[in-house]
């Protein structure tokens, strides 16, 4: 039997201020596209609770991190270097592994 490799999910929290949401979105279309062209997923959504707070995912196989792909770190580094102001404390970026599912005889 062939062990899969963990996926991973990084999330980016970023503050992006009303006027400056068209420069933001071109930004992450970007990174969207870079990413999804080599099989990763990328999403980002708007804070319900707080204006201009962002967060976006980017998820990946174990096997296939899409952060060594030169047009995704470019992608990545325009947005950081954009909007690289921290929010909220302490941090702003943080990576997920999977959990393997449970085996089915442990669920009965």
């Amino acid at each position: 039997m062939m062990e899969l490799t963990r996926r991973r999910l990084v999330s980016i929290r970023r503050f992006v201020p009303l006027d400056r949401i068209r420069e933001y979105a071109e930004l992450w279309i970007a990174l969207h596209r870079a990413a999804t062209a080599r099989g990763a997923h990328a999403w980002h959504f708007a804070s319900a609770d707080q204006q201009n707070v962002y967060i976006e995912f980017l998820e990946f196989g174990g096997d296939a991190d899409v952060r060594g792909d030169p047009e995704v770190v470019a992608a990545i580094r325009a947005l950081h270097e954009s909007f690289g102001e921290p929010y909220p404390t302490p941090m702003t970026l943080e990576e997920w592994v999977e959990l393997p599912a449970p085996p089915p005889d442990l669920l009965q």
